[in-house]
């Protein structure tokens, strides 16, 4: 069946950029059939939605998420890094259970959707067998959105990792008509190395695994404090190289790596990322809430390299909507740079959609609205206090709305959103799914020995990680 979205500004985000006022966009099944200026509109084309007085972008691309994040919000608030991994992420993760991936899985996918976004990367920190990735893809399915689900290897044993990583590759690698897809976490940080949760032999190994499949590596690299006590700078210093001189030396540094945070590169490292096609995954308000320094984005971007935008997991920060971290780009840069223009809106939508497809590979199928690409639209309202009079739709768009302002949202050309509520889950369900990871979340601090509150005080003095 067709469906013609007609009568709001339509944003493309083609190769040139291209802006149809009252435009349209016609959806024939799973795939979008046509995009057009007003009055060429198709006769009699079936279903209609009226986008007058709204705005009409790609669905979101959040290339880096921690969906099961989701149940400890909060609870990260004034740790450096290295104090939030010691003390929540390492307790938090090894307590994890089938079930609590499941639930958080499942509040993740339903925040994401009702905020605008139809694909996020999922990069795993904690240790997935085959039933924790049941688990954590089974609500990603039922939702209706893609995920590319990030399957981290570890070095122990390294043979037994490498088998189980190409086994989830090959039962979910397309599953749910396509809208899953895996990859690898490679850690190659310094302080994971440091750790020994990564070596030289699995870095190579699995880029030769990923290189074979075809398939993107994500990797948190040069984050954290910058300090010379227990943060990124400590082991630069220690170690002699770079996270990106790192990658280089071993010959592995291409097209393949997703590179997320990159908060710290030298002048040099941008001449590596760029030179190989690896791609960036900026979390702005995440790194901002860690105090972690801001990521010169304008500076990547001067230099060829793509950045896209990610939300990190909820207990970094406390929210995946992509219409905040299009509005946090914008604005950091613009204060590092002093330059009110170092980042347009143009650009921050582009880093959420088309170079967010092209972090996670997907950018022939989703990424823009231009003919032959899959269905995934949102549509925005403007005609509300929080826009006000519309002057500039995408101004308004990235500094005025929130996610939850989203009208209309498909993915493959389903309906995850319409007229504002979610298309599959009604207000009673949405009542469970939360109340579920409640009950999950209390739990699992309860086994972790994790407190649901610390003074800040208490936070400030907290043991690091070295």
């Amino acid at each position: 069946m067709a469906l013609l979205i007609a009568g709001g500004e339509v944003h493309t985000v083609d190769r040139d950029g291209t802006v149809l006022p009252g435009g349209w966009v016609l959806v024939e099944g799973s795939r979008i059939a046509g995009v057009g200026p007003a009055g060429s509109e198709p006769r009699d084309p079936g279903d209609r939605v009226d986008a007058s007085g709204c705005i009409v972008v790609p669905g979101f691309a959040n290339t880096h998420q921690h969906p099961w994040y989701c149940l400890f919000k909060g609870l990260g608030s004034g740790m450096r890094l290295e104090q939030w991994i010691q003390n929540l992420l390492a307790p938090t993760a090894r307590a994890l259970r089938p079930p609590d991936l499941e639930a958080g899985s499942r509040l993740g996918c339903l925040e994401m959707v009702a905020s605008g976004s139809t694909t996020c990367l999922n990069h795993s920190v904690s240790s997935l067998d085959e039933e924790g990735v049941e688990a954590t893809l089974r609500p990603v399915v039922e939702s209706g959105m893609r995920q590319v689900l990030a399957k981290e290897i570890r070095p122990d044993p390294l043979d037994d990792q490498l088998a189980l990583a190409e086994a989830v590759h090959a039962r979910w690698h397309g599953a749910a008509g396509g809208r899953i897809a895996i990859a690898f976490v490679i850690e190659a940080t310094a302080h994971w190395v440091a750790m020994g949760t990564c070596s030289e032999a699995l870095v190579q190994r699995g880029h030769e695994l990923a290189t074979r499949l075809g398939v993107r590596i994500s990797s948190h690299v040069a984050g954290g404090t910058m300090s010379r006590d227990q943060g990124y700078l400590r082991f630069v210093s220690e170690m002699g190289r770079t996270d990106f001189e790192f990658l280089h030396r071993l010959g592995v540094l291409d097209e393949a790596w997703l590179l997320a945070h990159a908060i710290y590169p030298r002048d040099r490292d941008l001449e590596l990322i760029a030179a190989s096609g690896a791609t960036v995954s900026h979390c702005p308000t995440s790194e901002s809430s860690r105090g972690a320094g801001i990521t010169p984005v304008r500076r990547m971007l001067d230099a060829g390299i793509t950045v896209s935008l990610g939300s990190d997991g909820p207990m970094v920060d406390t929210s995946v909507d992509m219409v905040e971290q299009m509005k946090a780009v914008r604005l950091f840069q613009n204060q590092l740079r002093l330059d009110p223009s170092a980042i347009t809106p143009e650009q921050a939508l582009r880093m959420a959609t088309i170079d967010g497809a092209r972090s996670a590979g997907l950018e022939d199928r989703i990424g823009s609205l231009e003919q032959g690409k899959e269905a995934d639209i949102a549509v925005f309202d403007l005609e509300q206090p929080a826009s006000g009079v519309c002057h500039d739709a995408l101004g308004l768009l990235v500094h005025s709305l929130r996610g939850r302002d989203v009208r209309w949202l498909w993915c493959v050309g389903e309906p995850l959103v319409s007229e504002g509520r979610l298309a599959h889950v009604d207000a009673s369900r949405e009542r469970e799914i939360v109340g579920e990871a409640r009950t999950r979340a209390n739990e699992l601090l309860r086994r972790a020995d994790v407190p649901a509150h610390r003074r800040s005080e208490e936070r400030s003095s907290l043991p690091s990680i070295v």
